[in-house]
């Protein structure tokens, strides 16, 4: 064989390689968008068994919790010109686990509004994280707003995680390295996102959007989309709704030897809280979004029967359940989340944000509530039907006089 003919024929291999990929490249940039590069859920179906009695009040029968593939539980975006656009942001509160995709309240609220007096259709998506504290929403709205197509509203519904996070630390909180340091955001971003497509950390520098080269190629979004497209086809089981933790995070509570009926300083923690929700007023502005706060209900009250306090896990000292060494009373977080919802009612003012006060609407004890703060069905369509009345108040869903 001639050395000459060997090498010419790899590089015309070579070079019909390289032609051939480069248009691919071209026909896959007219006919495919980009997918997000980040998701907040990962996309699939999570199916729970019916509960055991007693376990979870005001929750009947099986559920599915489908996540699509933009990472967020409900159905994928319609036209851009023919929805109004809300996102959901919160956490467990937000998500609802254990709730159907048919009374998840995001779901009812999407169908309660039905349509604005324009005739537009309404989409709702649920962007809830179990454990996200607002230092995950803030880097949600950062990055959801940015990747999305155009949201028109922001709906947040904040404040149990943040008083959760500084009640475990107890007397040692110290306030955080704002979020929006690169360092914190580094940090904080495994926590806030289910999934970085392709694989990769996010960029050390996130505001620049930077990534590797190959990784804006349409060949390579065609990878993500297969791997996003194989994952929300899946099927995860959660056995026993949790009920095997739950049961013994409230076992765990009731045996407790120490508790507190007094309070450690919350004026750095409420300081945290009161910069990441400015921090998100001025993401949403500055997306164009309207930013709608709401207070976190509870039980959690003075008076509380045997019964009801037998269903409450929250309040520990320590880092997790199994290493708690002590709890704040039902009295004590009753004040603390009073604090954390007057904080929130204090930036709408501040910043002219719409407030729905959720906390004053929705009962504080088993028919709207099955543990401390997560909604049954009844509950979650309280709240959604809060929502639906305050949204219908004014444009665009109040009808023209």
């Amino acid at each position: 064989m001639v050395p000459g003919s060997t090498a010419s024929n790899l590089l015309l291999a070579t070079l019909s390689v390289v032609v051939a990929l480069g248009a691919a490249e071209l026909a896959l940039r007219t006919v495919q968008p980009p997918l997000p590069d980040y998701l907040v859920l990962a996309p699939g179906t999570y199916r729970t068994p019916a509960p055991a009695p007693g376990i979870l009040p005001g929750v009947t029968g099986a559920s599915a919790a489908r996540v699509n593939r933009f990472g967020l539980r409900g159905r994928t975006f319609g036209d851009d010109r023919a929805e109004f656009r809300i996102l959901a942001v919160g956490g467990s509160t937000t998500r609802c686990s254990v709730l159907d995709d048919t009374e998840v309240w995001t779901h009812l609220l999407e169908v309660g509004l039905g349509r604005t007096a324009d005739g537009r259709r309404v989409w709702v998506g649920n962007a809830g994280r179990d454990g996200a504290t607002t230092r995950d929403y803030v880097l949600h709205l950062k990055y959801l707003l940015r990747q999305y197509p155009r949201i028109d509203v922001v709906v947040v519904l904040a404040g149990v995680n943040d008083l959760m996070s500084a009640l475990h630390q107890g007397w040692s909180y110290r306030l955080p390295v704002a979020v929006t340091e690169p360092s914190a955001e580094a940090e904080e971003m495994g926590r806030a996102f289910a999934v970085v497509l392709g694989g990769e950390p996010p960029p050390r520098d996130h505001g620049s959007g930077e990534h590797a080269w190959y990784r804006a190629t349409a060949l390579w979004q065609l990878g993500r989309r297969v791997k996003v497209a194989w994952q929300a086809h899946r099927t995860v089981g959660l056995h026993d709704v949790g009920e095997h933790f739950l049961e013994a995070a409230r076992l765990h509570r009731r045996t407790a030897g120490t508790w507190f009926d007094s309070l450690p300083p919350l004026g750095p923690p409420l300081t945290e809280y009161h910069r990441n929700l400015d921090t998100m007023a001025d993401l949403a502005t500055a997306a164009g979004a309207r930013l709608v706060l709401v207070t976190q209900p509870s039980a959690w009250r003075n008076g509380m029967s045997d019964a009801e306090e037998r269903l409450l896990w929250f309040g520990w000292v320590g880092g997790d359940v199994p290493s708690a060494w002590a709890y704040f009373t039902t009295r004590a977080l009753a004040r603390a989340m009073a604090r954390y919802n007057d904080v929130l009612l204090a930036v709408c003012h501040e910043r002219g944000l719409d407030c729905v006060d959720a906390a004053t609407l929705i009962p504080r004890d088993t028919t709207a509530l099955y543990d401390d703060v997560h909604f049954n069905e009844h509950g979650s369509h309280l709240f959604a039907q809060a929502l639906v009345e305050r949204f219908r108040r004014g444009p665009p869903f109040r009808s023209p006089n």
